[in-house]
């Protein structure tokens, strides 16, 4: 039995960039139908522009965007203008067929386009709206223009980030948006099993920013109940040393070292071959250790630089002792535990892009299901046809005038001036590939990767 929990389930999805897009994929790889909707005028840029197979943007980059295929698999792809009154009557005909509207705009869109959650449920009473924004619909803040760096700073992450008399530092990762997208999927399966028993459909209302200071954990509960501010500290943690990433022997390789407690200690001085410092008075415990890092940190590293980090890693395992290589992605796409334990979908993304591993957004392994590999990700307007015409019943012919009439279809506008991830890593001069990754892609997962290998043009 695959993953079909959501089976029978349509999904909307009108989200664009990380944040949504996340949260819909986890929706189609439990089963649900969703429909992603974008126009040519707004389609999802930031994805569709975003990483190319070998630095190639091809004749149609949109279609060819590395994010967009990884955040979009599974789902079908339409297109449509609902800055057009037409469009937004459309849309309005696959609301009353559909279970889930989904949406990442600011809190303003979708009440200006007479498609707020108010208007929906006049047409599917027991619709269910999805609205993901920055702050929320609900707020003195609520109309606040909105992205990942202002999300994290209002949340006190970037405040608690960083190193010892400097700045506040970004997560460098998105971090709400995939905070926000695992947090409203969520949501959506809590009011999709209240619709079962009920009946009743509603809006959620779902903030990045909350959904990050929900993860944020111990830091928050502190300052809650002894009003203990923490500071910056980087790599280190509170009476534990050594506890940082140290370098490794060869060009930027790192090992994250933990040692916790007395036993941990013991163990790490036997692996490193058990040094005189180690039975230095300042590193007697816990405690004088943690006073005297900094000297511990340069001492650990002096060893360290000297060896291979997954020998290290392996040799501080066997003696109980917490580490880990820091892995380039290279290394995380090639390695070998990941790959058995089924973490990367092998999808064939046809459009010259051919087999390619992707992470799947549900990490997560169930007794008694089969993990489900998805379709790969739409085109765009991909499913034009079977959505107006065979879903809406929606003639050829108006179909036709629709498209003359910029409601459906056309190609996608790339806003001019923006810079495509493409162009970025040309301005870096980081754009060089791995003439011998493909190959090692192929060995790895045991099939044909990449763009010799597809049929399909």
């Amino acid at each position: 039995m695959a993953y079909e929990l959501l089976k029978g389930t349509r999904v909307l999805d009108l989200t664009m960039v990380f944040a949504g897009p996340v949260s819909s994929r986890i929706l189609a790889s439990l089963g649900a139908e969703v429909i992603k909707i974008e126009s040519a005028i707004r389609p999802d840029v930031f994805t569709r522009g975003n990483v190319y197979p070998e630095n190639d943007p091809g004749t149609e980059p949109w279609n060819r965007g590395s994010y967009f295929h990884a955040l979009n698999a599974g789902k079908k792809g339409i297109t449509l203008n609902l800055g057009h009154e037409k469009g937004r009557d459309i849309f309005k005909r696959l609301v009353k067929i559909s279970d889930v509207v989904m949406e990442n705009y600011s809190p303003r869109v979708m009440e200006n386009w007479g498609l707020g959650y108010d208007e929906l449920k006049k047409i599917k009473p027991d619709i269910i709206m999805a609205s993901m924004s920055g702050l929320g619909h609900v707020g003195p803040l609520r109309n606040y223009y909105m992205y990942v760096p202002g999300m994290e700073g209002m949340s006190g992450l970037t405040h608690m980030t960083g190193y010892p008399g400097e700045p506040p530092m970004l997560s460098g990762f998105s971090y709400g948006d995939w905070m926000l997208g695992a947090t409203s999927s969520a949501a959506i399966l809590i009011a999709l099993y209240h619709k079962k028993n009920t009946g009743q459909g509603q809006f959620i209302d779902a903030a990045g920013r909350e959904a990050m200071i929900s993860n944020i954990g111990e830091i928050i509960m502190d300052f809650t109940l002894n009003h203990r501010e923490q500071n910056r500290m980087g790599n280190d943690q509170p009476y534990a040393a050594p506890h940082g990433c140290y370098r490794c022997n060869g060009d930027d390789n790192w090992l994250n070292i933990a040692v916790e407690n007395q036993e941990q200690w013991i163990g790490f001085c036997r692996v490193i071959g058990e040094p005189e410092w180690c039975k230095r008075e300042e590193f007697i415990n816990s405690s004088s250790r943690w006073q005297h890092r900094s000297e511990l940190d340069t001492l650990v590293e002096d060893w360290t630089t000297k060896h291979d980090k997954f020998e290290v890693t392996e040799a501080l395992q066997k003696a109980h002792v917490p580490a880990g290589a820091v892995l380039s992605m290279k290394e995380v796409n090639l390695n070998s535990h990941l790959i058995e334990r089924g973490f990367f979908d092998v999808i064939d993304h046809g459009l010259g892009i051919g087999k390619r591993p992707i992470p799947c957004q549900i990490p997560a392994k169930f007794s008694n299901m089969d993990s489900f590999i998805p379709e790969r990700a739409p085109s765009f307007g991909q499913d034009n046809n079977n959505i107006f015409g065979e879903l809406l019943g929606i003639s050829k012919e108006e179909l036709i005038a629709l498209e003359n009439e910029q409601v459906i279809g056309g190609a996608p506008s790339f806003p001019p001036g923006r810079p495509t991830r493409l162009n970025l890593i040309q301005q870096q001069n980081a754009g060089e590939l791995d003439a011998d990754y493909i190959n090692q892609l192929k060995e790895k997962y045991k099939t044909d990767i990449g763009i010799n290998q597809n049929k399909e043009k």
